[in-house]
Parts: C-alpha cells; sequence; structure tokens
C-alpha cells in the first residue's frame, strides 16, 4: 500500500512539472489595473478575474467590494469584447486543455483549479480560481457567492446559451448558462 501510494505521489510530482506554472503580471492599458498571470503549459492566463467595467458588467449584489474581492459579473456578449489587447475569451478547448491539465476526476480539478482560500483549494497551478458565484437573469437573482464560480468561454450552444467552466467544491467541468446572466472572465494570452 505504501509503495502504491509513493508511486501516485511520484507520478505527481512528474506531473506538475511536465505542466509547470511560470508566475507573471499584465498592466490593462484600458484602466491601469494590474493583474495576475500564470503559465500553465503552453497557455498564459490570467490568475485573477477580470475587473475591468463594461456598459453589461456589473459585481455581484451590486456592491463594489465584491468586485475587488472577486472581479466583475459579464453577460456572454459583455465578456467576449471585455479582454484587453493581446488577450481573449478562452473557447471550450482551450479549458478543455487547461482541465486536462488539472488532473484526471472532476473533484482533483476543481481542487488544483481552487484558490487556498476555498474549502481546502490546492490552487497547485496558481490559477487561484475564488468562489465568485453568478447572476441568473431568468430570476434577477444573485447566487452561489462562497460555493462556486462561472467561467464564461466565447463558444456558442444555441441562440441562448453559451459555455462556461463551472468549479465547485467537488467538480469542474465545462457545461453551459444562460447568455444574459453574469459569470467571470479568465482572460487568456492570443
Amino acid at each position: 500500500m505504501n509503495i502504491e501510494i509513493s508511486v501516485k505521489k511520484i507520478l505527481m510530482i512528474i506531473g506538475v512539472l511536465v505542466v509547470c506554472s511560470i508566475a507573471g503580471s499584465l498592466k490593462d492599458s484600458r484602466d491601469g489595473k494590474t493583474y495576475k498571470t500564470v503559465q500553465i503549459g503552453n497557455q498564459v492566463w490570467m490568475a485573477e478575474n477580470l475587473n475591468y467595467q463594461t456598459s453589461e458588467s456589473f459585481c455581484y449584489d451590486n456592491k463594489e467590494g465584491n468586485c475587488k474581492k472577486y472581479g466583475r459579473l459579464y453577460t456572454w456578449d459583455d465578456a467576449k469584447k471585455a479582454c484587453p489587447a493581446g488577450w481573449r475569451l478562452p473557447s471550450v478547448v482551450d479549458f478543455k486543455t487547461l482541465l486536462a491539465a488539472m488532473g484526471t476526476s472532476g473533484e482533483e480539478r476543481s481542487q488544483n483549479l481552487r484558490a487556498g482560500t476555498w474549502n481546502n483549494g490546492s490552487d497547485m497551478f496558481g490559477f487561484s480560481a475564488l468562489p465568485a458565484g453568478n447572476y441568473y437573469s431568468s430570476n434577477k437573482k444573485f447566487s452561489n457567492v462562497g460555493y462556486s464560480t462561472y467561467f464564461w468561454t466565447s463558444t456558442e450552444d444555441n441562440s441562448y446559451d453559451a459555455y462556461s467552466l463551472d468549479v465547485y467544491d467537488d467538480s469542474a467541468n465545462v457545461t453551459y448558462d444562460g447568455k444574459y446572466g453574469g459569470n467571470s472572465v479568465r482572460c487568456l494570452q492570443n
């Protein structure tokens, strides 16, 4: 049994070394805000949620303090044009590449994506996801802050829905959400 655990640990360390993460930063010339970035494999991600004010973005519960902590929530149309020059809203394929680097199970991926301050997250690669919650346009209600986070992709599902990466305490999966609701944005370098 101990040999099996040791082999698992060695394989995990090798996986971390192969994926590798490198920290950096990005200064948004539009408003002067600086964001942490992280290279995970061949992708360079913002390691914080976007907090650039657009016409269809808002703070959770309409409280400015939530924008400072979690970044802004965006409708899908606004999210598609919210990233700074040289960065873009990631596609479903981009998020699936990220998830593949995070582990094999939904629970492992979630733990590796989540910041260490979020319910036993390991933040192994520096992505630092926080439980920013979301906004449901159908019932005009903010929900899930402290429990989950949702990141828009650039990929449309149909005229009402677009895909998102949904991260909970025990899973991380690409699914879809209503385009008129509010989700967070993580930009990916072009």
